[in-house]
């Protein structure tokens, strides 16, 4: 009778642990996502931060008023 009850009981300690050990990689996996989301997110925002301050005013239309400048200077 002694030795069911051990038995039994190591049955509920290698469950628990198992039950432990699968809640310890899930909790794991989800903040390594968690933080890959977030990483993915700040790069979309940097991203397109330096692609509104590259895309501020066409080049052309830069050097045509510096051009338009410079002549009524000389003129």
């Amino acid at each position: 009778m002694i030795t069911k009850l051990k038995l039994k009981e190591e049955n509920g300690s290698i469950t628990l642990f198992v039950l432990m050990s699968i809640m310890f990689f899930v909790i794991v996996l989800m903040g390594l996502y968690i933080n890959s989301s977030y990483k993915i997110q700040k790069q979309q925002k940097d991203l397109e931060q330096i692609q509104k301050s590259y895309n501020q005013q066409n080049i052309d239309d830069l050097y045509n008023k510096t051009y338009e400048k410079y002549k009524n200077n000389l003129i």
